[in-house]
């Protein structure tokens, strides 16, 4: 089993910063509260097919848990700014330690998600992320929270290499006045293993790809996919 490492700038930000922790550990209440079949809570057929619903979904799990979570260390509280910066927002928190900053400017040549302001914010994390020779990191919004008040813009990072610490990059979501908890998934950090690629296009023969489909996916009823594909992945 390959080892990812996460390592505080010193002693005292191992102390105030959780260190990440598996994804899978994080699943919100939408996903724990959803049953596996929908409607009726066993197998059925009904007009759209199977009534399985995503819990269902293998490659769909294998996304919310993949990798690792990067949470909040401290409450913030989001104000609206009524001065005549081009901020629009106020963040404040209970320390003198430094927990997000804004960016600099021209990160608004960005462009936002919708709903989101254009001025990047700086989540202040003080943590080293170390992988095996070839390994990189995606560090990502959590794929399990797409609606964040603080949205992590992805960026992939060769963590093999003599990398330190950096900080998290943001986007703040526009009409939200309040606070976000201590403990919110901030950024899913997901190890991957670097290679060169070289893209290909063709076809199947007529009538092959139905001949697949037939022998395959629609001969059985449950776990196609998991029996024939899947590999299971571990993240500790």
């Amino acid at each position: 089993m390959k080892k990812i490492k996460f390592v505080a700038i010193d002693k005292k930000w191992h102390k105030l910063q959780t260190p990440p922790k598996p994804a899978r550990l994080y699943h919100p209440d939408w996903y724990k509260n959803t049953p596996s079949y929908y409607p009726e809570k066993k197998l059925r057929f009904n007009d759209e097919g199977k009534n399985m619903t995503f819990k269902k979904c293998l490659p769909f799990i294998d996304g919310l848990n993949a990798g690792y979570i990067i949470e909040l260390r401290k409450d913030i509280i989001i104000q609206e700014n009524s001065s005549d910066n081009s901020n629009h927002f106020d963040l404040s928190w209970n320390a003198d330690e430094q927990l997000i900053k804004i960016h600099n400017s021209n990160t608004q040549l960005i462009t936002p998600p919708m709903n989101y302001h254009s001025q990047v914010v700086t989540y202040q994390w003080n943590y080293i992320t170390k992988t095996p020779s070839g390994y990189s990191c995606l560090f990502t919004e959590p794929l399990a929270y797409p609606n964040s008040v603080l949205k992590a813009i992805p960026a992939i990072v060769d963590t093999d290499k003599s990398v330190l610490n950096f900080h998290l990059s943001m986007w703040l979501q526009k009409d939200f006045t309040g606070i976000i908890p201590k403990g919110t998934p901030l950024a899913q950090v997901i190890p991957f293993k670097r290679d060169n690629w070289k893209m290909e296009d063709s076809y199947l023969y007529d009538g092959e790809y139905e001949i697949k489909v037939e022998t395959g996916f629609n001969a059985t009823m449950l776990n196609h996919y998991k029996n024939t594909s899947w590999t299971r992945k571990k993240y500790k």
